[in-house]
């Protein structure tokens, strides 16, 4: 089977809901869950997630999710790395949630998501001596 052929296989299962779709390595989960985080940038309506991503083999799988990501309404923009499993989603806060996030990802891929919780970053406080 040609890549193309593959892809548009791919596509088609996508937009069916079925759990493995990468078409080069066969990659992806039957299930997976999400779980609620927090939202590590915030910039007005936009903000910004991670979220970590199992069942990712190669470079055709970060290709699928990077795709996945960017078809759910709100989401402005996804990149997603295969090397450490990553995906970073910015979105609009009013149209979509980190947890709707994963779950869409995870529902088009099959894919496990998870939201990568971030430390919040405390401002220093000045050491005072006595």
């Amino acid at each position: 089977m040609t890549v193309q052929i593959k892809l548009a296989a791919a596509a088609v299962t996508a937009l069916v809901g079925a759990g493995t779709i990468c078409p080069l390595c066969g990659g992806g989960v039957p299930a997976a869950t999400a779980q609620f985080a927090l939202i590590t940038q915030e910039l007005g309506d936009t903000a910004t997630v991670k979220l970590h991503i199992s069942g990712m083999t190669c470079g055709s799988c970060s290709l699928t999710a990077r795709t996945a990501l960017k078809r759910l309404p709100g989401v402005l923009d996804a990149t997603v790395s295969a090397e450490d499993s990553v995906g970073t989603v910015r979105y609009d806060r009013r149209k979509v949630t980190p947890a709707q996030i994963a779950t869409h990802l995870t529902r088009l891929t099959g894919y496990g998501a998870r939201i990568i919780e971030e430390p919040a970053i405390l401002p220093e406080r000045p050491h005072v001596t006595r």
